[in-house]
Parts: C-alpha cells; structure tokens; sequence
C-alpha cells in the first residue's frame, strides 16, 4: 500500500506505508515530512497490525488529521482509496503502486532532499533566528525599563524640587509612575509635594496656576503648604488635591489678612461663612458720611472675587481675588472659626 502526494514539488511521489511504522510530521524526524504550516511536528502515524492491517492514528495534532474530508477521532483502518489531509497538505492512499508513481521512502531523521525540503529548513533556521533576535529585543527593552524604574523617578523628584526651591521652603517631594518611562513625557501616576511656605506670582512662572498646569498630566496630586503668600492674599495650611483634572482646595485665612486684600480705606468685620461663600461687613467715610455695605467673597465664571452684595450696580466696584485662564473655579465654600475662616475651593483644570 502505497501514500501519493497529490501537490507540491512532490505531487505523484509515493511512500511505502506496508513497511511497519511510517510517522508524518513536520520537523525532519519523520518518515515522511510535511512542511505545510498547518502540519504539527510529530502529526500521525501509519502502522501495520497483525501483519496486514494499516491503521492510522492521530497524534494529538492541533489542526487535526482527515480522512475522506472528516476529522479522524482515534484511528481508522486504510484499505486504500482514502483522500487525507494533514493540516493543509492532502495525500491519497493506494493499494498498489500507480503507473506513474516513484517510490519514496526516506529513512527517519534524513536531511530534506527536494528544493522545496531544503526551502523548508532554510525557512526554520531564519524562524529560529528571528525568535532568538526577538528574544534579545525583549531582554533589552526590560533591562531599559528596570533601569528606568530605579533612576527615572529619583530624577523627575530633584527637578520638580529644584523648580519649586525658587519659590518656598521644600520638605518632601515623592514621585510614583509605572512604568517609571513615562516620566520622559512629563506623565505621573502620582506627586506628592509638602513645602513650609510658597511664593505665588500673580502670573506666569511661579504662580499657583503655573504649577497645577505643569502637573497637568499627573494622574493625582496632593500637595500641602504651610504658608502661601499671592498678591493679594496670605493662606495657611494649604491642602491641595488634584485627580485627573479636577481639583478640591483647603486653606485657612484670617480676618486679618481679609481685610489687607481690600482697600485700605474699609473696616472690615465678619458676617456670615457658608458653602456659597463668604460675606463680611466693611464700612467707609465717604464725603464725612458713614456708609455700611455687606462683601461677599465667591466663585462667579471661574473666578474668586469680592463684590457688594444687595447694591444695583454692584457688580461694577466687584474686586478680582483669583484669576487664571487654565483653572475654572467652581465653588467657594468657607466656615467662620472665630477670627478664621476654613475655605474649601472646587475648581479644573481648563
């Protein structure tokens, strides 16, 4: 009993399967080898039983063995005229040698002898190479990202310190990012900054605003100050968290130092403290007439500002605390504290 091919280089070339145990597989151990991309490396085999039966046998392959176009399950005895296919490769078995065939019979582990044999081992031998070069790529990329990890974020804290030291008294900066690469774009999981005092600028370099945008890619923050000194006004114990791009202030500011971010010319006491805001009593010599009116401190189009409250037109002598295009204030909330207000501020980045 004969197995023809029926394509390739060796279409009509034909393999005594009578001889006792032929394998059929990929790799060149076989008796007879396939090298379609499909085959498994050991795929079947064709045995003969009892001196006279052949059988076939699937051997665990991945894309299975076929006989007359079903998926053989276990073995099946060949008595010949069975179309099979091996993956993608298609054989025929025979029960006598046809006029035209050439027997084949190559012993196990023989070096491929056809063109198309040969191709086949060429093409393994780059395979093997290119895993290999695979491999030391990968190797190198995970000794440069171990690397990363252990310098990147040590360097990103002594910069980021270094740029705030301008500005205030450091104490602690802690940077997290994983992986560390991503540092090289300006990206962080985390920054968590304790500074005893910070010196904003009105705008520009050095400004709160400036620093938050520079973060902006921080996946959180949380940064504390003991004491913040802007243009206008002093605030203590400063706790600023940020998430994504929203942001939630605390400070704490004094009746005091209200009263210095105002015009010099008012007395200023407090009234009430609320989520919506701030409203003290400021009251003025005007023209040897005493007048009395009511501030409110609160957020309005992204913005902290001082305006009269109950007066027509009081939205012309409004007063700027806070403004900056890359932050939107949301809300201004504060708690009176005897001669201290707690202030809690809701804002995002723009």
């Amino acid at each position: 009993m004969l197995l023809i091919f029926k394509s390739g280089s060796r279409e009509g070339r034909a393999v005594d399967i009578n001889r006792g145990r032929v394998t059929i597989g990929r790799v060149a151990e076989n008796d007879v080898q396939l090298t379609g991309e499909k085959v498994s490396r050991h795929h079947a085999v064709i045995e003969v039983e009892d001196g006279q039966r052949v059988v076939l046998r699937d051997l665990g392959s991945r894309n299975g063995t076929f006989v007359d176009g079903h998926r053989l399950a276990g073995s099946c005895v060949l008595t010949g005229g069975e179309q099979l296919r091996f993956g993608d490769e298609e054989l025929r078995v025979e029960d006598a040698p046809a006029a035209h065939a050439r027997a084949e019979a190559p012993p196990p582990q023989q070096a491929p002898s056809s063109e198309s044999d040969a191709a086949s081992g060429s093409r393994a031998v780059t395979r093997r190479r290119g895993a290999v070069a695979a491999l030391a790529i990968a190797v190198v990329v995970l000794l440069v990202l171990a690397i990363g990890q252990l310098v990147l974020p040590g360097a990103a804290e002594h910069r980021l310190r270094s740029q705030l030291a301008r500005y205030g008294t450091v104490r602690q900066v802690h940077v997290e990012s994983a992986p560390a690469v991503k540092l090289l774009w300006h990206r962080a999981d985390s920054v968590t900054v304790a500074m005893d005092s910070y010196r904003s600028q009105p705008s520009g370099h050095g400004s709160l605003a400036d620093f938050l945008s520079r973060t902006r890619n921080t996946g959180k923050l949380d940064v504390s100050v003991g004491t913040l000194q802007s243009k206008l006004v002093t605030l203590h114990h400063v706790r600023l968290r940020k998430e994504d791009e929203q942001l939630v202030g605390q400070a704490e500011l004094t009746q005091q130092e209200l009263a210095a971010a105002l015009p010099s010319f008012l007395n200023v006491r407090p009234v009430s403290a609320s989520q919506n805001g701030i409203v003290v009593q400021a009251s003025a010599s005007v023209l040897g007439h005493r007048v009395t009116l009511h501030l409110g401190v609160l957020a309005d189009a992204g913005r902290v500002i001082v305006r009269p409250e109950g007066l027509p037109l009081g939205s012309l002598a409004t007063i700027t605390v806070f403004s900056d295009p890359r932050i939107y204030v949301e809300s201004v909330g504060a708690e009176l504290r005897g001669e201290r207000y707690l202030l809690t501020a809701r804002a995002r980045l723009s």
